[in-house]
């Protein structure tokens, strides 16, 4: 009895699964659920293939499915196919909604695709009209790109073969590249000296290796930018000054009378020089004082007494040495001095107030 009732239990094992199998496939394949659910009808041109069964997507979300695809011919072209729909809880749509009928996957199959609209914007009514769009298969819409774009592509593909046949018989750079071993020998070596110059500026080797890998280096190169910045800067600062009329430069552009009394000090300048150069000429040929000094070495020994005499006469005046040095430093010998020429100033003056006296007296008695 025991190899029968591991039979029946194999066979009741196999039975119960393939039930709780297709009780599983029924209900996701018929979308069974015990939620409540929600019904809408949308109204598009063409159907594009779509079929009962094929999912819905409300925000990227499968959130239900085609229960009927109708053909009304009574309808306007853009509402010819009415689309029953079942979601799976309740959806929302507001104004702005976007609703089309677009593909699966690049294999094919169909699925609506609807955006319920912003979240601020106002909700439709119940029994509003829910309109949508056909997209195009893709192969479709790239035909319509050829059909369109005919010429555009046929010239495209000359352009095409006439780059391969110049290729081919060795024209231009790629061709050369192509079939001239020496050149392509050339553009290698070159490619191998531009990845030595790429290693070398990683290795900090050379002047720009050094301004990649060594800071200092980099900062003082950007030191001496940013001062010939700020030195050109000043400079059209300058420029627009000088064109604005502004300073002794601009002045001197924009002021006429300023610019005649500059060339009249450039003359004046140039005829001082002139003088100076005739002076030294002078002096040079042993004319005038300077000359004689120049060339007279007698003169020029006096010349030098007389300065030393007036050097050690400075001197003695300045460290109070006889009568005059004596005044100059001190105090007492000057005070004196100004005192005596008071005094002396006082009878010269009443000499001069008794004079006419003196004269009227002589001239009386001496009559007598």
């Amino acid at each position: 009895m025991e190899p029968n009732a591991r039979r029946d239990f194999l066979l009741g094992l196999v039975f119960f699964g393939t039930l709780a199998l297709l009780l599983y496939y029924t209900i996701v394949l018929t979308g069974f659920s015990l939620q409540p659910k929600t019904e809408l009808v949308g109204w598009f041109p063409d159907a594009r293939g779509l079929k009962d069964g094929d999912p819905v997507f409300v925000a990227g979300r499968d959130s239900g499915t085609v229960r009927e695809v109708e053909l009304r011919l009574d309808k306007p072209v853009d509402r010819r196919i009415g689309v029953r729909m079942e979601f799976r809880g309740e959806i929302q749509l507001r104004r702005g909604y976007v609703m089309r009928i677009a593909e699966y996957s690049a294999l094919g199959g169909r699925v609506v695709l609807i955006d319920p609209g912003p979240p601020t914007a106002p909700p439709l009514p119940p029994d509003a009209e829910l309109l949508g769009q056909s997209d195009p298969p893709a192969l479709e819409s790239l035909r319509d790109l050829v059909e369109e774009n005919r010429d555009d592509f046929r010239e495209l593909i000359g352009n095409l073969r006439a780059v391969s046949d110049d290729l081919a018989s060795g024209k231009g750079l790629l061709g050369a590249l192509v079939s001239d071993t020496k050149m392509r020998d050339d553009v290698a070596t070159a490619l191998e000296r531009i990845g030595g110059v790429a290693q070398d500026l990683r290795e900090g080797k050379g002047a720009l290796g050094a301004l990649v890998s060594d800071p200092e280096t980099r900062d003082q190169l950007l030191s001496i930018l940013d001062a010939t910045a700020t030195t050109l800067q000043d400079f059209d600062a300058l420029a627009r000054d000088i064109r604005e009329g502004e300073g002794i430069f601009g002045a001197l552009i924009s002021d006429p009378a300023m610019r005649e009394d500059f060339a009249s000090l450039l003359d004046n300048l140039d005829q001082a020089s002139a003088s100076l150069v005739d002076f030294a000429d002078d002096a040079a040929s042993g004319e005038g004082l300077l000359g004689r000094l120049v060339r007279d070495r007698e003169l020029a020994d006096q010349a030098q007494r007389l300065l030393d005499d007036l050097a050690e006469t400075a001197r003695r005046l300045r460290e109070g040495e006889g009568s005059m040095g004596r005044l100059l430093a001190d105090d007492d010998a000057y005070q004196e001095l100004l005192r005596a020429l008071q005094s002396l100033n006082r009878q010269l003056e009443d000499a001069r107030e008794a004079q006419p006296v003196t004269s009227f007296a002589g001239m009386l008695f001496g009559s007598f």
